[in-house]
C-alpha cells in the first residue's frame, strides 16, 4: 500500500474520530462491542489467540498465550513455527531453533543504573578537569564571591523598588485618566416602557479625552519611565509622543464629535447597537458598525446579526448566528469572501454538518458529514467516505480520492465476523489482491514451557557489555571510512 493511501486513511480516520465523538452511534453499522464479546467466548483451555495477516497464500500470524503467570507469544510462517518468546515473572526468554536464551530484568535494571551512574561520573569528572585547567589567578576568591553576592543582592532591592515606584506611577495615571470621563456627562440614558436606551455625547467624550490626554503629556514622572523604557528597549521617546498627540490632536477630536454611538436593551430580550464615526460628506464616507441580538431564554435560542460598512457600500464585513438545541449556523462574508458553519444536533451530539469557504465564487473548502458519510472538496481535489452494512452483513468503509483532473483511486475497508475470526479486509483498485488482517480462535498449540528447558543460556550484564562494546567499535572504525569518502 503506498504512503499516499496510508495517509489518506489515517486522515479519514482522524476525521471521523472527530465526528463519531460527537455523533450518535449507528446501531446498524456498528458492533462496539464485538472485540470484547469475541475474546469473553473464546475458550482458553482448547483455543488460543492469534493476530494474523494475510496477503494472497501466504499468512503470518503471532499467537498469543496468557498462562498463569507467563505470557507467550509465538511467530508462524504459513502455519509453521519461527520464533517464541517467554515472559515469566524474573525473565523472559527466546526460542531460536530450540536454543533457549534468557534475560533477567533484574539484570537490565542494574546495567541501566550501571550507565546512569557512569554517565553522571564521567560528567562531574569533565566539571573538575576543566577547573583544575584554569589558572589559579583566574578563579575567583572567597572574598570576591562574597562580594558578587552582595552586589548582586543591592541590584536585585534596587529594580524592586524601581518596579513599585513605576507601579505607583501608572496607576497614578491611569486613575487620573479615568477621572475626565464622568458617565454623568457623556452618557445620555433613557428608559421608557421597559426598554432602556444608552447613548454617548460625542462633544463631551471628546473634551474629555482632549482633558485627558493633555495631562497625560505634560506628566513628568511618566516622561521619565517612557524614556528609561525606550532607552533599554530601543522604543519611542516621550518627546515624540508628544509631538505624534499635538500633530493629530485637532483631526482626531473633530472625527470624535462626529461620533453616534447607541445601545437599546428591551425587556423581552432584543439588544441593538448602533455605531457611526465620520462625515458622509466627506471622500472617506462614515464608517457604520450595527449589530443585533435576540435572546428567547425559555425556547434556548439566540440570533445575532452583525454589519461594518461605509456609507452606500456593500458590506467590509457580514456576521450572523443563530444558536439552538438542535442546531448552529454560523456565516461571515465580506470583500467576495464567504465562509459558512452548520451543525445538526441530535441528543446533543453533532449528527450532520457542513462546512464551506468559498472566494471569489470558488470553492475553497466544502465539507458535509454525517454519522455515515463524509464529503470534501478543494481546489486540488476531492475526497468522499461512507460506512454501510452490506447485504452479506459486513461493515464497509469506503474512501474515494479524485485530483483536480478527474482521476479516482478508492479504498475498501471492511469488517465482518468469519466463522472462527474477526476480519479485517483492505483492497484498493490498484492491488491484485486484498490484504487481510484477522483476530483468530485457533486449535491450542504445543507450546513448551521455555523457563523448564534443560538448556538455557542466560544473557549476563558482562555479555551486554560485551555487545556494546563491540557495536561501538565498529561505529568508531567506520567512522573515519565515512569522513574518506565525501
Amino acid at each position: 500500500m503506498s504512503k499516499k493511501w496510508i495517509a489518506s486513511l489515517l486522515a479519514v480516520m482522524m476525521l471521523f474520530t472527530a465526528v463519531s465523538a460527537f455523533a450518535e452511534d449507528a446501531e446498524a453499522l456498528e458492533k462496539n462491542n464485538e472485540l470484547l464479546k469475541f475474546l469473553k467466548e473464546t475458550d482458553t483451555a482448547t483455543k488460543d489467540i492469534a493476530l494474523q495477516i494475510q496477503s494472497g497464500d501466504n499468512v503470518s500470524d503471532l499467537v498469543i498465550r496468557a498462562d498463569g503467570m507467563n505470557l507467550h507469544l509465538v511467530t508462524r510462517e504459513n502455519g509453521t513455527v519461527d520464533g517464541h518468546l517467554q515472559f515469566a515473572p524474573a525473565a523472559f526468554y527466546v526460542d531460536d531453533n530450540g536454543a533457549v536464551t534468557m534475560l533477567r530484568y533484574d539484570t537490565v535494571n542494574a546495567l541501566l543504573q550501571e550507565i546512569v551512574t557512569d554517565l553522571n561520573d564521567a560528567l562531574n569528572e569533565a566539571a573538575a578537569q576543566v577547573a583544575e585547567s584554569l589558572p589559579a589567578e583566574q578563579l575567583p576568591t572567597d572574598a570576591e564571591v562574597e562580594q558578587a553576592t552582595a552586589e548582586a543582592a543591592v541590584l536585585a532591592a534596587m529594580a524592586a523598588r524601581q518596579e513599585r515606584a513605576d507601579a505607583m506611577v501608572i496607576g497614578s495615571a491611569a486613575v487620573s485618566f479615568a477621572q475626565k470621563f464622568n458617565p454623568d456627562e457623556i452618557l445620555e440614558v433613557k428608559e421608557e416602557f421597559g426598554t432602556v436606551e444608552i447613548s454617548v455625547r460625542s462633544e463631551a467624550y471628546a473634551n474629555a479625552l482632549a482633558e485627558a490626554v493633555d495631562e497625560l503629556m505634560t506628566n513628568n514622572a511618566l516622561g521619565e519611565l517612557v524614556d528609561r523604557q525606550a532607552a533599554a528597549n530601543g522604543g519611542k521617546s516621550f518627546a515624540e509622543g508628544q509631538k505624534a498627540w499635538m500633530a493629530s490632536r485637532d483631526s482626531l477630536l473633530q472625527l470624535i464629535r462626529t461620533m453616534e454611538s447607541s445601545e437599546t436593551i428591551d425587556e423581552d430580550g432584543h439588544w441593538t447597537s448602533h455605531f457611526k464615526i465620520g462625515d458622509d460628506a466627506s471622500e472617506d464616507k462614515a464608517l457604520t458598525c450595527d449589530a443585533e441580538i435576540w435572546v428567547d431564554d425559555e425556547a434556548g435560542e439566540a440570533e445575532m446579526t452583525f454589519s461594518l460598512a461605509f456609507t452606500d457600500e456593500e458590506p467590509i464585513m457580514a456576521y450572523e448566528l443563530a444558536v439552538s438545541p438542535d442546531s448552529f449556523r454560523e456565516k461571515m462574508t465580506g470583500e467576495e469572501k464567504k465562509a459558512e458553519v452548520r451543525f445538526d444536533f441530535d441528543d446533543h451530539r453533532i449528527a450532520y454538518g457542513s462546512v464551506n469557504i468559498d472566494i471569489k465564487d470558488q470553492d475553497e473548502l466544502d465539507l458535509d458529514f454525517g454519522p455515515d458519510y463524509l464529503y470534501l472538496k478543494g481546489p486540488k481535489g476531492g475526497l468522499s467516505t461512507s460506512v454501510r452494512e452490506t447485504w452479506t452483513g459486513k461493515t464497509r468503509y469506503e474512501l474515494v480520492l479524485e485530483t483536480a483532473e478527474g482521476k479516482e483511486s478508492s479504498l475498501i475497508v471492511d469488517f465482518y465476523e468469519d466463522d472462527d475470526s474477526l476480519v479485517c479486509e483492505l483492497k484498493t483498485d490498484d492491488m491484485e489482491q486484498s490484504l487481510m488482517f484477522k483476530l483468530s480462535r485457533i486449535d491450542k498449540l504445543d507450546m513448551a514451557d521455555l523457563s523448564a528447558a534443560e538448556n538455557v543460556t542466560e544473557i549476563t550484564e558482562s555479555d551486554i557489555k560485551a555487545e556494546l562494546a563491540k557495536l561501538l567499535q565498529q561505529l568508531l572504525s567506520a567512522q573515519p571510512a565515512a569522513s574518506e569518502t565525501k
